[in-house]
Order: C-alpha cells, then sequence, then structure tokens
C-alpha cells in the first residue's frame, strides 16, 4: 500500500502535536502507512512543499499570521493542485467557503478524535475513488477536467489547448504546456510528451511509429525527432501496468 502523505498547518503547537498524534493513531488502526510534516504558518508550508512535494492531504487552520488558511486553499486551487484539505480551526464562519475550495470537511475545534478520523477516511476514500483531475486556468475562470477524459495537450504560442476524447471542443488553458506537464506529473503517469507542442495520453494511443501516432480518435499527431525510443519504452510500460 502506498504511503499518504499529510501536511498539518497550524499556529498553535499544542494543537500540532494532538493532531500530528491523532493521525498516527488513525493510521495505525487503519494499518496504512502515513508520512507527517508539520508547519506553523502558509509560507512554512509553501517552502516544504518546494522542499519535498504536494501532499495527498492538508489538515489546515485558518486564522494564522500572514498568509490565512483560507487564502492559502484559494491559492492552491488556482494553481490547480487536487490535493485534499481538512480545514480544522476555531473560526466557524468560514464553512461556507470552504465548500468554494472543494475543502473534505470544515472541523471547529476542539475537534473529536472520531470526527477527525472520519475526516480522514473520506479524503483517502476520495483519493482512491474519484478519478484523477485537475484544475485548469482558462479566460473564463477555472475549469476542473478529468484525466481520463483528456486525449492530448496542444501548445500554442502562450496557450495550450487540450483536446477531450471524442467529439467535445477543445478548451484553451492560459497556461504553458510545460507547467501543464509538471502537474500532470504529480498526478498521473499516462501523459508522454512527444513533441514540444504536444502532450499525449497514451491510453487514447492507438498506433506508434517513428514519425508519428495514431489517437482512437483516428487523428494523427507527429512524434519528435529523438522521441520515439523513449515514447516506445513509455508506452510499453503503460500497458504492462494495465496487465499486472
Amino acid at each position: 500500500m502506498e504511503s499518504l502523505y499529510i501536511i498539518i498547518c497550524d499556529d498553535e503547537p499544542a494543537q500540532l502535536s494532538w493532531m500530528e498524534t491523532a493521525v498516527k493513531a488513525w493510521a495505525g488502526e487503519r494499518k496504512r502507512p502515513v508520512r507527517v510534516d508539520s508547519c506553523r504558518n502558509a509560507e512554512q508550508f509553501l517552502f516544504l512543499r518546494e522542499e519535498k512535494r504536494d501532499p495527498d492531504l492538508l489538515l489546515l487552520d485558518i486564522d494564522m499570521p500572514g498568509l490565512d488558511g483560507m487564502s492559502l486553499a484559494r491559492r492552491l486551487r488556482a494553481e490547480g493542485k487536487e490535493m485534499q484539505i481538512v480545514f480544522v480551526t476555531g473560526l466557524g464562519e468560514y464553512a461556507t467557503e470552504g465548500y468554494e475550495v472543494e475543502a473534505v470537511s470544515y472541523l471547529v475545534k476542539p475537534v473529536e478524535e472520531k470526527r477527525l478520523f472520519a475526516c480522514l477516511d473520506r479524503a483517502v476514500w476520495r483519493l482512491e475513488k474519484e478519478p484523477a483531475a485537475l484544475l485548469f486556468e482558462t479566460a473564463g475562470g477555472m475549469a476542473r477536467v478529468k484525466l481520463a477524459e483528456v486525449a492530448y495537450l496542444e501548445s500554442t504560442a502562450h496557450d495550450t489547448w487540450i483536446h477531450g476524447r471524442g467529439a467535445r471542443e477543445p478548451v484553451r488553458c492560459t497556461v504553458g504546456i510545460q507547467r501543464l506537464e509538471e502537474r500532470l506529473q504529480e498526478v498521473s503517469d499516462t501523459f508522454f510528451r512527444i513533441h514540444r507542442s504536444f502532450l499525449v495520453n497514451l491510453a487514447c494511443v492507438a498506433r506508434i511509429n517513428r514519425k508519428e501516432i495514431l489517437l482512437d480518435s483516428g487523428e494523427a499527431l507527429p512524434v519528435a525527432r529523438g522521441r520515439w525510443e523513449a515514447l516506445n519504452q513509455a508506452y510499453l510500460e503503460y500497458y504492462r501496468g494495465r496487465a499486472e
């Protein structure tokens, strides 16, 4: 079973200690491996995730010095981060805003251990059952797209067109393809860069050769010189993984 990475962000040392102990107790009961890190404010959290990686789950206070927890959550969603967020705070008036950032739950201190355990169970269920998705910035706002529904990404100037499977209209994303590739690598291993302008979902590839790939939709996309061998290996590994 893959280890679950959890970060706890709270400016109260006693609360940090209690939550870390409670999370480890939950993990022991569920027989689930976890890695837990703690931080005292949003700035420390941002440094921690740069030093390591984004957590699977963030237990987040709201009333903190500097950048508050709700603003941090909005920033993470604006960046397209899909981590599970549980607010654990003394401020009950922000509960409605918690749903705006797709929080798992909103717990008001003091928190009972059984309620925290239930939220952790729900977060894991969402991680395992919900199809992987990313938030993409578009000219009209944010768009949440399920990765299984994406056939390929196409770079045009400073934008990226997200082409869906089937006859759907592509969505124009206002972020460059390199940034999107970095985000995708955090949540999925099914996308491969075949060309400086194209990032393809290997699940949609019907045939490959040295100069182009053919998608199951019938579309053909170019393969850059020098990318065929790596593409061929990634394609084989993808289907071996599905067979295991």
